[in-house]
């Protein structure tokens, strides 16, 4: 795998969300999730045919994913989706000594 693409220091909020379903009557409704705020790197990494957009929490490595896609406009959609990271957000493997290193 090779880093191509690079975002780091991402704000990402999640949960806060409240009970959905079924409850019998009576029944106290439940405190929505707990609340994490979160500070994420993500990259896109060629994998054999396609590309991983992969997710990782500074200091936090119970929030992590990756997603395969064909394409890296694919990958690059679902980062601007997801998490609101637009084109020009990118750094490029090529601009950083560091990824490249990665290669």
């Amino acid at each position: 795998m090779s880093v191509i693409k690079r975002v780091s220091g991402v704000s990402y909020v999640y949960g806060g969300e409240p009970h959905r379903g079924w409850l019998p009557p009576g029944a106290a409704i439940p405190l929505p999730t707990p609340v994490h705020r979160v500070t994420l790197d993500i990259t896109i990494e060629e994998e054999g045919p396609g590309y991983l957009l992969i997710i990782t929490a500074q200091g936090d490595s119970s929030f992590a994913s990756d997603s395969w896609f064909d394409t890296l406009t694919g990958a690059e959609s679902m980062a601007l989706e997801w998490f609101g990271i637009a084109p020009d957000q990118w750094q490029y493997a090529s601009e950083d000594p560091e990824l490249g290193a990665a290669r």
